[in-house]
């Protein structure tokens, strides 16, 4: 007997620790795993690992910018919800913590619901995506093409319709301001700077007027239109796309309350309640909660395609459009953002004056993550998660190199810009250094990568970008976001932009010395003195005009008409002045002595200089044609 008791003690003990053993591993196997390779758990681990702004000495733990202070996440596997957090407040002065309820800006995450409602319209045959849009639109529409070839659907989604950012301001401070849509982008209309179908700048504008034919197309308002074939289906309740949010009380009162905040030396500013209206909506506008965002992301994921008629549908719409240089490797499908992480991924980003964003699914394997802050220069929470699901592009993941390995050589301005206009100097300030991006590999068909080493830990990964040939004969290295094209004798025109500011900045000592040679009255008589004087002043105001509209456009404020046409008159009168003072002082450089004329001398080179930057960066054009 006492052995059957010691037999049985033995095996139940055992079983015991054979379940012990045993268990962790099976629930490792029933563990998700992510694309990256890690697990869910390893994921919420490194998500509990972010360095949040509020924490007390965190400027002893890293010398980054990048750290975390509000906002939401979610990941999900199709219709399961694997990870949702919320972090910091909408207000932190009331101690009003983000939550399942608060609502953010999307931002040009907004956009994909122009594509989606325009795939619908053409699986019902309403739309040909390669017929000239202005098929659908009224009859002289577009008011300043400056090219005869046709607009495409297709054009809006790939961002190849030509046109350059508009001068004109996309916000509005006033909700009484706003008009329908299609006065709103007439009103704006930039600039068809490109050929169509040769640069990818992208523009809010061509997808606002997607949106506009949408309405055109369905005869309801764009925002109506979302709401009876995207929100409803989906039971979208806290989610707002009109310009002033009154198609959803919920979202208005909501946005009302939240606060916005900016992480600056390692502290965090409250910048209140910045609450601005998007005339042209359908770009940009809507608003809601993360579970609203994630219930439309898991919608895109699915296979069954609950927003279309037909799966084919669906996947058409992820269908590459857009390809790095003449490769098979997607930029661009149908609007949608196409990121190469260690899979293929379809989303966008949205950015407002308040709010930043992100959205990426994985179709194949049904997973996405969605992120959404209320911090308009962003934080951890747009990149770190997607790269832990998805994980880095890695360098070999398309293959060797063809060998082709090489530097590139030269300076490449962002053709999302302005080319034309008073605007065109902001071009010239974010040019990019080719030697700066790294060695290029070449993977074959005009599509390159740069491989990239990580500080923090050491592993190597890779970005991708094309390279194509313009018309007119320029390089451009092509990015999702758009085109950067090659530009001859950038540095000869980068002095000439500096000679113009220490001209300008000269001119306040000229003018300072001047009045206090006059009030001791020391000031020798000097022929043309005057127009000396006068040229100085002109080279300062110029200086001040250009730099006032340096500062309104990258506000994302822009310029109205009356705010562009002063700034312009102001322009060509300061031009008229120097090129006077130039005369000037030329002519009195032949009559005048050694001594003297080493003043003249300078004073008309000072005025050329203004002269030549005035007219070479536009800074006298106040149309927007």
């Amino acid at each position: 007997m006492k052995n059957m008791i010691r037999k049985l003690t033995s095996a139940f003990c055992a079983s015991i620790i054979l379940f012990t053993v045993s268990a962790p591993s099976v629930m490792a196997e029933d563990e998700e795993k992510f694309p990256s390779g890690i697990k869910q758990s390893e994921f919420e681990y490194e998500m509990t690992r972010l360095p949040n702004i509020s924490e007390p000495n965190i400027s002893d733990k890293n010398d980054s910018f990048d750290y975390t202070e509000s906002g939401a996440v979610g990941v999900f596997r199709g219709d399961k919800i694997l990870y949702t957090n919320y972090y910091g407040a909408t207000d932190r002065a009331n101690n009003k913590a983000v939550d399942s309820d608060s609502v953010f800006e999307w931002g040009s995450i907004s956009k994909t619901l122009i594509w989606v409602s325009v795939m619908q319209l053409k699986e019902q045959e309403k739309i040909d995506l390669d017929r000239d849009v202005r098929e659908y639109l009224p009859e002289g529409f577009f008011q300043h093409l400056s090219y005869d070839e046709p607009i495409t659907m297709m054009n809006l989604m790939n961002h190849t319709a030509g046109w350059q950012e508009s001068t004109y301001p996309i916000f509005a401070t006033d909700k009484n301001e706003l008009k329908p849509l299609g006065e709103a982008l007439q009103d704006i209309e930039p600039a068809q700077a490109y050929p169509v179908g040769e640069v990818t700048a992208y523009s809010n504008y061509g997808a606002a007027v997607a949106g506009y034919i949408v309405e055109c197309i369905s005869g309801m308002s764009f925002a109506d239109y979302v709401h009876k074939n995207i929100f409803e289906p989906l039971k979208m309740e806290h989610t707002s796309i009109a310009a002033d949010r009154s198609d959803n009380r919920y979202v208005a009162d909501k946005r009302s309350e939240m606060h916005s905040y900016q992480n600056y030396f390692y502290n965090c500013i409250d910048l209140g309640i910045i609450d601005k209206y998007c005339p042209i909506y359908p770009c940009g506008a809507a608003t809601g909660t993360l579970s609203d965002l994630m219930t439309y992301a898991q919608a895109l994921a699915d296979k069954d395609a609950p927003l279309f008629q037909h799966k084919e549908t669906q996947d058409e719409m992820f269908s590459g459009t857009l390809f790095y240089g003449d490769s098979d490797i997607p930029m661009w499908a149908h609007g949608f953002v196409i990121t190469e992480y260690n899979v293929r991924t379809y989303g966008h980003s949205g950015a407002t004056v308040s709010c930043q964003t992100n959205m990426a699914i994985d179709p194949e394997s049904g997973i996405g993550v969605v992120a959404m802050v209320n911090e308009p220069d962003g934080n951890q929470l747009l990149s770190k998660p997607f790269e832990l699901v998805f994980g880095n592009l890695s360098p070999d993941k398309y293959g060797n190199a063809d060998g082709n390995k090489s530097e590139l050589n030269g300076y490449y301005l962002p053709q999302r810009s302005l080319k034309e206009g008073m605007g065109k100097i902001n071009r010239y300030l974010q040019a990019v250094k080719g030697s700066n991006l790294g060695e290029v590999e070449g993977i074959g068909n005009g599509a390159y990568r740069i491989v990239q080493k990580s500080q923090a830990d050491g592993e190597e990964s890779a970005m991708l970008l094309g390279k194509k040939r313009y018309s007119d004969g320029k390089t451009a290295l092509s990015l999702p976001s758009c085109d950067y094209a090659e530009e001859n004798f950038y540095l000869v025109k980068l002095m000439l932009l500096a000679m113009y500011m220490l001209t300008g900045i000269g001119g306040i000592y000229v003018l300072l010395i001047s009045i206090k040679l006059k009030n001791h009255k020391r000031k020798a008589a000097l022929a043309g003195s005057k127009m000396m004087t006068a040229g100085s002043a002109a080279s300062l105001v110029s200086l001040i005009a250009i730099l006032a509209v340096f500062v309104f456009f990258n506000n994302n404020d822009g310029l109205t008409d009356v705010q562009l046409t002063s700034l312009g008159i102001i322009q060509i009168i300061c031009l008229a002045v120097c090129a006077v003072a130039f005369v000037s002082a030329v002519v009195n450089t032949m009559k005048a002595g050694d001594k003297k004329r080493i003043l003249y001398i300078f004073s008309g080179v000072s005025n050329a200089i203004c002269i030549c930057a005035i007219l070479y960066y536009q800074m006298y054009r106040f149309w927007n044609i």
